[in-house]
């Protein structure tokens, strides 16, 4: 709470705000559109986690990844033909030159970035156990709009450092497409978008993840005793 509000009452032009509410939206609508399908998972470090935990199996956890990865970049391509950059007109809708692909602001140091896409991406991951894993949690269908408010923070505070990542295969589309569209200088820090995010996850499953595991598996045998008990009473009747 401390660190979320701190990064709230930082100085920022309005654009952060409008553009962390469109990516926390963004998440909502796709995680309501796709949770019955896939479960929802767009983000490689909450796969990631849920393989951990083991909540979704290694092979539908690299399934997913594969889906992730190439979403990420046909994603990054339909954005690029959406965009223009005239230089003779100076016209240029592009208004990061890179497909918003994740950079490290110059004033900020690799591991102030590095801190940030951690914890951040370590709240999101706890968001996601606790609304969408935990069989005893009280979200149920408002889930998604839980998670992508978790999105919305996460950006507000690490957009001004790193253009918030939270999530390695969003950062890989626009950087490899971006690049071979003539940007530079992408891949420089392009690691700490894949290690903190895959590591802040794994710290929430350490901390929260597991022990939500075993709850659920209780949860599921108490349920299953108590079916059994309305079998006995009905083939009784």
């Amino acid at each position: 709470e401390i660190l979320d509000g701190n990064g709230a009452n930082i100085s920022r032009p309005s654009w952060v705000q409008l553009v962390a509410f469109q990516f926390g939206l963004s998440i909502t609508v796709l995680a309501y559109a796709t949770a019955h399908i896939s479960g929802g998972q767009i983000n490689c470090a909450i796969t990631f986690a849920l393989v951990v935990a083991k909540q979704v199996s290694v092979v539908q956890g690299i399934a997913n990844f594969a889906a992730q990865m190439i979403g990420s970049v046909l994603g990054a391509l339909l954005l690029l033909g959406t965009t223009e950059n005239d230089k003779d007109t100076n016209f240029n809708t592009d208004f990061t030159n890179s497909l918003g692909a994740n950079t490290l602001n110059p004033r900020f140091a690799w591991g102030n970035a590095f801190l940030a896409e951690l914890l951040m991406t370590a709240l999101l991951t706890w968001v996601v156990f606790e609304t969408a894993v935990n069989k005893k949690g009280v979200a149920g269908n408002c889930a998604p709009i839980a998670i992508g408010l978790a999105v919305f923070v996460a950006h507000v505070v690490n957009i001004p450092i790193t253009g918030c990542s939270i999530n390695p295969t969003r950062s890989f589309g626009p950087a490899v497409v971006a690049s071979l569209n003539g940007a530079d200088d992408l891949w420089d820090d392009h690691w700490i978008f894949w290690v903190a995010p895959l590591m802040g996850s794994l710290l929430t499953v350490i901390a929260r993840g597991f022990f939500i595991s075993k709850e659920n598996e209780k949860y599921d045998e108490e349920n299953e005793k108590i079916d059994l008990v309305e079998e006995e009473v009905e083939t009784e009747e």
